[in-house]
């Protein structure tokens, strides 16, 4: 089916029922949508690719519209395969333009920056309409991670079902903190949509065992939301992390790099670690000075930089209490 374009005001709906493509575009900003329309029921938004450099729910998405043909559908199910595609066709986290990281530039502007008028496209156009919503994301080419699903924790109804709609994602853990401004997220918080988001293993490649962890996963929700009708599969037991510090998964903040410089880490993912034990170092290029970097705290190595180069501040670990 041609894909079509739509400036503003797509109403998923008014579709009629079957699959559809359309693309959401204003000026030089958008996005291509898939959107599976069927009988009265959720609106289920699923996107990948909110950084440029992150492949595998690109990869899992497009798998999944070349396979998925539902006999009875309940409600309506938008896949974007790459929300941000400036950054994909860069190769690179963030926007190339304006070199804006578009997971902290949510709700966005309609007259900003180039990542900020593509924040406010997608919350207005299409997490507008949603129920439940899934981001898909990674450690990209940058980091290697120990792969978790996530929400952030709230009061009333949404927290139990983002609860329930994490564990459909069974291969992975779970972690679960407060709310963190600017991301996918949070906007869906603003709205009081259910929402989640996913870590694959990222270091640049794609890893089977993730597609196969994602695929499974959003088959598991589907049926666990009420999209599909029918037998399900039984859930496997979640480990689970809820934390009231909103720092303790935020990535970016942890055993950062004291100067510029070569990265040497120690220490493996999923690694046990304790509070003071050495996980790496930073030689200084200009000598053979070298400043270990040692744990902040005790726990699991769930993310582990695997660019070599660094620059002064940059994360290098992040350690769970799992």
């Amino acid at each position: 089916m041609a894909n079509t374009t739509v400036k503003l005001g797509l109403n998923v709906a008014a579709l009629a029922l079957g699959f559809h493509q359309r693309r959401v575009q204003v000026k030089e900003v958008g996005f291509d949508a898939w959107i599976w329309r069927g009988l009265p029921g959720p609106v289920l938004l699923i996107n990948a690719a909110t950084h440029g450099d992150e492949y595998e729910g690109p990869t899992v998405l497009r798998q999944w519209v070349e396979t998925w043909r539902p006999d009875s559908l309940h409600g309506a199910v938008i896949m974007i395969p790459v929300l941000n595609e400036a950054a994909f066709s860069a190769a690179q986290r963030c926007h190339p333009i304006d070199g804006g990281n578009l997971a902290r530039a949510f709700p966005g502007k309609p007259r900003g920056k180039v990542t900020a008028r593509l924040a406010h496209l997608f919350e207005t156009q299409m997490l507008s309409q949603a129920t439940h919503y899934v981001d898909l994301h990674s450690g990209g080419t940058t980091y290697s991670l120990m792969p978790w699903v996530g929400y952030l924790t709230r009061p009333g109804p949404a927290s139990r079902t983002q609860k329930t709609m994490a564990a459909c994602f069974d291969d992975y853990w779970c972690w679960a903190g407060p709310f963190l401004p600017g991301r996918t997220l949070s906007a869906a918080y603003a709205r009081d949509i259910a929402a989640i988001y996913t870590e694959s293993r990222g270091g640049g490649g794609v890893d089977p065992a993730d597609l196969k962890s994602l695929y499974r996963g959003i088959e598991n929700l589907l049926h666990g939301i009420g999209c599909l009708q029918g037998p399900t599969r039984p859930l496997r037991r979640q480990r689970t992390r809820t934390t009231r510090n909103a720092e303790e998964a935020h990535l970016q903040v942890h055993h950062p790099a004291p100067i510029d410089g070569l990265f040497v880490p120690v220490v493996d993912l999923a690694q046990r670690v304790r509070k003071g034990q050495i996980m790496g170092h930073v030689h200084n290029l200009n000598g053979i000075d070298k400043i270990s970097i040692k744990a902040e705290g005790t726990g699991r190595v769930v993310l582990i930089r695997r660019t070599r180069s660094v620059h002064q501040n940059t994360a290098l670990f992040t350690l769970a209490p799992i």
